[in-house]
C-alpha cells in the first residue's frame, strides 16, 4: 500500500513539475520529462519507502524474537548501544628535536 501510494504521489508531483516547465518556462519536452520523471522517482523512492502497519508489526515481531538486540528502525536506541572506544589517556607531545 505504501508503495501504491509513493507511486501516486510522485506522478502527481513529476506531472506538476511538467506542466510547469512546459507552459510556463517554454522548456525543451525532453528537458522537462527527464526532470520531472527524476524528480517523480525521487518522491516515489521517499514516500514508498515510508513506514506504515507492517513495518510496526515487523518492529514488533523482531523485539520478540531477539528482546537483546535494538530494533532496526530505533536509531536512537542504537546510538546509545555503541561501545565507546577509549583514546589516549594522555594527549602526545611532540619533543623538540
Amino acid at each position: 500500500m505504501q508503495l501504491f501510494r509513493g507511486l501516486i504521489v510522485g506522478a502527481i508531483v513529476g506531472g506538476l513539475l511538467y506542466g510547469f516547465l512546459v507552459v510556463w518556462m517554454r522548456a525543451i519536452d525532453w528537458l522537462a520529462v527527464v526532470s520531472s520523471l527524476s524528480l517523480g522517482l525521487a518522491v516515489m523512492a521517499v514516500v514508498g519507502t515510508g513506514r506504515d502497519d507492517q513495518g510496526a508489526a515487523s518492529d514488533a515481531a523482531w523485539r520478540a524474537a531477539a528482546p537483546d538486540l535494538p530494533p532496526v528502525v530505533d536509531r536512537v536506541t542504537m546510538e546509545q548501544a555503541q561501545a565507546r572506544i577509549p583514546g589516549p589517556s594522555e594527549p602526545r607531545t611532540h619533543s623538540g628535536s
